[in-house]
């Protein structure tokens, strides 16, 4: 007699033999334990029939331990199933019920929005009215391009800003987007008008951005955001912009923010609590090329 148990990845064989003690024959039942992806034999267990009891525990306890130990898909290759549940008249337990994704309002990504050749250009305006600027006005291009396809899901994104006439340094930030909803992986919580990949919101667009070859980009915007931050010897910059995605492929298309600065504490005698004596700067970021497919008015 053999009987087979299986959890996940652990087998539990259980048959009887014969064996003698003394004089007396005596039938035990056994059980071994296998790995089953590894071939591995754990144990082999044999008790008297009347110590049967304790040994379906112990073969419970086996694979309840082993049900821990499941192993998980990997990370980027992970599907999740969406069930509903509804009270059938009369009844007072939910029963699963089939609903369509469209009923749901949920947007199944069945193919990639940006591909491995993407590619896209910026301009940038920056004009400074304080004494704690080196330039006065700076203008630059921004570039971005795939440099690696790191899986299925992720492109890791280069993106380059070169100022004109040695105004600024050029630099350059590496970051991964998910092909299939425009969002980068690892964005900034703290420097948020610098996102430039927040995700794809197909229907929700606020407004209309004219790029400088004329089409107009249906875009959702980020609304007034503000950040702060302490610099040295008693100065805050506050920052108050604005960003502007595609909601098509979540891309940034405009940027622009105003940055004060304000002062606290004592300057010739005089105490001063976040005085703000006119020093200000205005940063404006606009797409003007890109291969990636944009949502156009009109279209």
């Amino acid at each position: 007699m053999r009987h087979i148990l299986t959890k996940d990845s652990m087998q539990i064989r259980v048959y009887t033999r014969q064996g003698t003690t003394g004089n007396a024959e005596r039938t035990q039942i056994c059980a071994e334990a296998i790995v089953l992806r590894r071939s591995i034999q754990i144990s082999v267990i044999c008790v008297p029939y009347f110590q049967v009891g304790f040994f379906l525990l112990l073969a419970l306890l086996l694979l309840a331990g082993c049900g821990r130990a499941k192993a998980a898909p990997p990370s980027h290759n992970v599907f999740y199933e969406v069930q509903t549940v509804q009270r059938s008249p009369g009844s007072l337990a939910p029963s699963p019920t089939s609903v369509a994704a469209s009923a749901l309002s949920i947007s199944v990504a069945d193919k990639p929005i940006l591909t491995p050749d993407l590619q896209a250009q910026w301009s940038i305006n920056w004009l400074c009215l304080s004494d704690r600027c080196q330039y006065e006005n700076c203008v630059g291009t921004a570039q971005s391009s795939v440099r690696e396809v790191v899986s299925e899901r992720w492109l890791e994104v280069d993106r380059r800003v070169q100022w004109n006439e040695s105004c600024g340094k050029r630099t350059n930030w590496l970051s991964q987007v998910d092909r299939f909803t425009g969002e980068e992986r690892y964005p900034s919580q703290q420097d948020r008008l610098f996102n430039f990949w927040a995700g794809s919101r197909a229907g929700t667009t606020q407004r209309r951005v004219t790029l400088q070859d004329g089409r107009a980009v249906n875009v959702w915007c980020t609304g007034p955001q503000q950040a702060e931050m302490t610099e040295s010897d008693g100065w805050t910059s506050l920052y108050d912009g604005e960003v502007c995605y595609d909601v098509q492929t979540g891309m940034l298309v405009s940027m622009s923010y105003i940055k004060r600065w304000v002062f606290t504490g004592n300057f010739q005698g005089s105490d001063y609590e976040r005085a703000y004596f006119g020093d200000s700067e205005t940063y404006e970021q606009l797409l003007e090329s890109t291969n990636a497919e944009l949502s156009f008015a009109n279209q």
